[in-house]
């Protein structure tokens, strides 16, 4: 079943357009699978920032390995 769609309409310079014209005309791409897949990536990479960001806030440090090993212990008990 084919993937439902929207149209997204945006400004950009125009020497982009031009590239982006240029490179899809060499490669032989359609202009619409590059600028899905380049928003898809620059989506991830974006969204995965922020997990980062949260993981080092959040994040506990470094522990010695026998506290570490001892609190395991004792969790079993």
């Amino acid at each position: 079943m084919p993937m439902k769609t929207s149209p997204l309409a945006t400004r950009i310079p125009a020497s982009l357009a031009r590239q982006l014209d240029r490179a899809c005309e060499s490669l032989g791409l359609r202009k619409n699978f590059v600028i899905e897949s380049a928003l898809r990536d620059k989506l991830e990479d974006l969204l995965d920032a922020r997990e980062l960001e949260d993981a080092i806030r959040t994040a506990t440090g470094f522990h010695e390995w026998e506290s570490v090993k001892a609190a395991g212990r004792s969790r079993r008990r």
